[in-house]
């Protein structure tokens, strides 16, 4: 492992200030991000499949709750492609004669940047699983903000998972992630794992999304029809760039309103009459979806239907994509709040 480049900017609807600041736009009000670190949305208690991580098991659902991005699953299945678990692990010999060494298998360089005295008992050691396991943490949140600050396509996760592996230097030098097999094959086995270890209901994206039925009149500028039709046509390859951080504004101009009318994206679900409000995983087209991020701002999006949704900033800094729902959470590590009908009672 080699110590990252270090990098900072704030993720996913960011607050009103920057994003007028970046975007320039006139719905700069509409939605609102900030980092938050120590509240992760799995917390200390959920997030995590239960017996997973054994004796390590407190310390991974802390470290889980360092960045919203970083959840318990992910630190946990990290751990697994490390060490197996082994706090005394100690890698083969390195340029310098160095070893990958602890639970996490830190240099000691970089462990000497991201560890401290977590578990209290004077000392800061990488054989100390609580020290190592909160230090992967801190590095992993760092490499998230480097990959969110950096643009390259490849996904926040994957890319803070390669440069883990081999480095940020490797992930700036080939703008993505590196084309290492070693590289390639440890995302590929900790995301697959980190899915299976997150628990059902606690916002790890086990449960997918299916269709509703719809049920609603309402008086949009454009029919659900057409508000699906107009996402479809202007995401991916047709999205433009100017969507960073503007989720709230997004969904009010997909069903072609000017502006939302509310702050904040997760405000947008109580704006909403409460009989409009629902909480299962069935949302029908069209409707719109809410996570809570960990942030004031939390995210929304649109639900296209068969498990899709067209949300900003989840795979490309500022481009509208079309992803399947889960990727909030697997990716994000968001919880899933609910869905409503795509209802503006502010928007103008």
């Amino acid at each position: 492992m080699t110590k990252p480049i270090t990098a900072a900017i704030a993720v996913a609807c960011a607050p009103v200030l920057m994003l007028s600041l970046i975007a320039g736009v006139v719905f700069a009000s509409e939605d609102g991000r900030r980092g938050s670190a120590g509240q992760g949305l799995a917390g200390a208690g959920g997030g995590l499949k239960e017996g997973v991580g054994g004796r390590f098991r407190p310390w991974i659902l802390k470290a889980g709750a360092t960045c919203p991005q970083v959840s318990p699953a992910l630190i946990a299945a990290q751990l697994s492609a490390e060490s197996n678990f082994n706090d005394t692990a100690q890698g083969p010999p390195l340029a310098g004669g160095v070893r990958a060494q602890g639970i996490a298998q830190f240099i000691p360089s970089t462990f000497a940047t991201y560890g401290q005295d977590d578990d209290g008992n004077g000392r800061v050691s990488v054989w100390d699983a609580g020290d190592s396991i909160m230090a992967q943490a801190r590095l992993m949140c760092q490499l998230v903000k480097d990959a969110e600050r950096s643009g390259y396509s490849g996904g926040t996760i994957p890319l803070a998972l390669a440069g883990y592996n081999a480095g940020w230097g490797h992930v700036a030098r080939y703008q993505g992630i590196p084309p290492f097999k070693e590289t390639t094959g440890y995302i590929a086995a900790i995301m697959k794992q980190a899915a299976e270890w997150t628990a059902a209901g606690s916002g790890g994206g086990s449960s997918r999304f299916t269709d509703g039925r719809q049920s609603w009149t309402l008086n949009n500028p454009r029919t659900v029809e057409q508000a699906i039709a107009w996402a479809k046509a202007n995401a991916g390859a047709n999205s433009s760039a100017g969507w960073y951080n503007r989720c709230l504004a997004y969904t009010s101009i997909v069903y072609g309103w000017n502006f939302s009318g509310v702050t904040y994206a997760i405000d947008h679900f109580s704006v909403v009459p409460k009989e409009m409000q629902h909480t299962d995983r069935n949302p029908p087209p069209g409707a719109l979806m809410y996570w809570d991020t960990g942030s004031r701002a939390g995210h929304i999006a649109v639900y296209l239907g068969n498990g899709q949704i067209a949300s900003n900033d989840i795979l490309r800094r500022g481009y509208i994509d079309i992803v399947s729902a889960d990727l909030i959470e697997t990716k994000w590590g968001a919880r899933y709040v609910g869905w409503t009908p795509p209802h503006f009672p502010r928007a103008g």
